[in-house]
């Protein structure tokens, strides 16, 4: 999973639903096409598993730098799991394991997961954090009312630490349980079942956060 633009700032968003979600939905889709279609293109080639994983991971740090300098950015995930693909492709060079391939990607998940749940607990949730970057694109007025919001309202600053857990909590669920399956596993089974595992709990986590929005803004 790679999560290399999703976007989780849901709570509050000034966009429109619609938007929100082509917005979210865009990046996921190619973080699962690009390796999915690469593995399968270079294994209809004849090409070993280990080959056709190595051609996905490639092509994916690589969009992923693309769009790092084309924005002049690099995000905190982003980084994360520019800094897991790194680690895990020296890694699989080195021992030539294509369930190694797999299970990298679970590194970043991971350590998403745990930023999460560690924001969580010291009091700066990201998913607030992600909101409030959202809202400063529409002008110091609403990003004030926006802050001043937060600070004033339990329930909000519950809503957005709810959130942060909650996230947290399935990306690391969801990391672990790659692994596991990476080394239970056919390769070719694992191949197009990573990305399903990725869509059956960033789907839901992402419609209840986009629940959580529409009551905050009813609210």
């Amino acid at each position: 999973m790679t999560m290399t633009n999703a976007d989780t700032s849901t709570v509050d968003q000034p966009t429109e639903s619609s938007g929100g979600v082509r917005t979210w939905l865009a990046p996921l889709a190619r973080d699962i096409a690009v390796p999915v279609g690469a593995y399968f293109a270079m294994h209809a080639l004849g090409y070993s598993d280990f080959a056709g994983l190595l051609a996905g991971t490639v092509l994916s740090a690589a969009m992923l730098i693309f769009l790092a300098i084309r924005s002049r950015r690099l995000e905190v995930i982003s980084a994360i799991v520019l800094c897991s693909f790194v680690v895990g492709l020296v890694l699989s060079l080195v021992t030539g394991d294509a369930r190694l391939m797999i299970a990298k990607d679970s590194v970043g998940t991971v350590l998403i997961g745990l930023a999460f749940l560690i924001s969580a607990m010291i009091g700066k949730p990201l998913i607030y954090l992600a909101a409030r970057k959202g809202i400063a694109a529409s002008g110091p007025a609403k990003l004030a009312e926006f802050e001043a919001a937060y600070r004033t309202n339990p329930d909000k600053r519950r809503a957005f630490t709810a959130l942060s857990v909650l996230w947290g909590g399935g990306l690391l669920g969801e990391g672990v349980l790659r692994v596991v399956l990476a080394y239970q596993l056919p390769v070719h089974t694992m191949a197009w079942l990573s990305p399903v595992l990725m869509i059956c709990v960033v789907g839901p986590l992402f419609a209840i956060s986009m629940l959580a929005r529409k009551r905050g803004q009813r609210a």
